[in-house]
């Protein structure tokens, strides 16, 4: 038995490729999840957008269309447009989202207020589609190319693109003022958080294969590249600070204020680099600091460089 059918009420759109797309709203024939007989739904361009089985159902404002497809018991809401090869499933929710290209979201990932534009080809795995499942919980974020999030992640204002990766309990959380960025193959994993500052350059920034992981915190003004590992109890403050190429930070190491890492440069144990006001500490070549070990000021010669 039919749960749903296309309606006599159509409008008609011009799709993000110039094309003129009729879209037909939907009616319920039968009562369903919580769909009374006789509702009108959301907007679609043929029977294919909405599976016939499950609780799946569109809202009256959403539109879906140019083969993206609604199945499960999946709820798309508000104003949300969903188009592209896009695959929305099992208890997935939608809300008041643009989404456009190859992508999948099922479990019971939450998305609100969000703008996705996945796509292949911008980097070298070309199999990787853009995936959101398991309980993640999405808003006021951006997710491009073959971004990949899942378990109980939780994104706010957070920018992710190319195949950054977002798993375990991990949290990224921005602000109106400063998104979280994640690019190329970083990964942000376990109980790990990433955190805008309320500055105007607060923003945090991961790309090239760096790597947070356990109960790690970086927050505010901090730009990490390249095989960087932060991981244990490991702790950023920035004000600003540069880690690039090989550095790792474990245990309970900090760093916080004006600080850059370049190189093979290992913080374990307690160590902890700290400055304050103007004061610069650049490190680079192959150096460790473990055990209690602090540099807490440049003075009196600035930079601080060893």
């Amino acid at each position: 038995m039919k749960k749903y059918q296309l309606s006599d009420h159509c409008r008609t759109l011009i799709s993000t490729q110039g094309e003129s797309v009729t879209l037909y709203q939907v009616c319920a024939l039968i009562d369903f999840g919580a769909v009374c007989k006789g509702q009108l739904g959301g907007w679609v361009d043929g029977p294919h957008c909405l599976s016939q089985h499950g609780f799946a159902w569109i809202e009256e404002q959403a539109e879906v269309f140019g083969g993206a497809q609604v199945s499960g018991d999946a709820q798309i809401l508000g104003h949300s447009r969903l188009t592209g090869l896009l695959q929305v499933t099992d208890s997935a929710l939608i809300s008041d989202c643009q989404m456009d290209g190859l992508a999948h979201i099922g479990g019971e990932a939450q998305l609100f207020d969000c703008r996705v534009m996945a796509g292949m080809g911008f980097t070298a795995d070309p199999e990787q589609v853009l995936t959101v499942n398991g309980n993640a919980h999405i808003r006021r974020s951006w997710l491009a190319h073959q971004v990949s999030v899942c378990d109980h992640t939780y994104i706010d204002f957070g920018f992710l693109e190319h195949r950054a990766c977002v798993s375990g309990y991990a949290i990224i959380q921005g602000n109106d003022s400063c998104n979280v960025w994640l690019c190329d193959n970083t990964c942000v994993t376990d109980h790990a958080r990433i955190i805008s500052s309320q500055d105007a350059d607060g923003i945090p920034v991961l790309r090239g294969r760096a790597r947070v992981a356990d109960y790690a915190v970086v927050e505010g003004n901090c730009v990490i590249s390249g095989d960087v590992n932060l991981r244990d109890y490991a702790n950023l403050h920035g004000g600003p600070i540069v880690l690039c190429d090989h550095v790792t930070v474990r245990g309970h190491g900090r760093i916080a204020g004006n600080v850059r890492l370049e190189n093979a440069i290992e913080l374990r144990d307690n160590a902890c680099i700290e400055t304050w006001d103007d004061e610069t500490v650049l490190l680079r070549g192959s150096k460790t600091l473990t055990g209690n070990q602090r540099i807490t000021r440049a003075s009196p010669f600035l930079p601080f460089e060893c």
